[in-house]
């Protein structure tokens, strides 16, 4: 059986724009925390996933274990926890769409 150890969640607004996640940060706001104990990576997922459908928001979950060694497939099961995306791909293109193209993109003369 799997070790029990401590983690730290932080739940970070996200949305989906196209094919890309964007994770929004800023210094100094503050974000849901939560501390939790979890016995292996499934019960680790399982917590986080409890914790940001609590949470109800477009988010990233940030996981930090707070043990001195991070158990085995800790980063590959923690990189990638996005819950309850919102897609804004229609909201950008009706702001690109009002906007007409500004400058040379080939970055030579006009």
């Amino acid at each position: 059986m799997a070790k029990t150890l401590d983690y730290q969640i932080t739940l970070y607004p996200a949305h989906r724009d196209g094919a890309f996640v964007v994770t929004q940060f800023q210094m100094m706001a503050s974000y849901p925390e939560k501390r939790i104990q979890a016995a292996g990576m499934d019960d680790l997922i399982d917590k986080v996933t409890q914790f940001a459908m609590e949470h109800g928001e477009s988010c990233s979950a940030s996981v930090r274990c707070l043990a001195p060694r991070k158990p085995p497939g800790f980063k590959r099961a923690t990189e990638n926890l996005y819950f309850n995306l919102v897609d804004r791909t229609a909201e950008k293109r009706g702001d690109a769409a009002a906007c007409p193209p500004t400058g040379n993109l080939r970055g030579g003369l006009a």
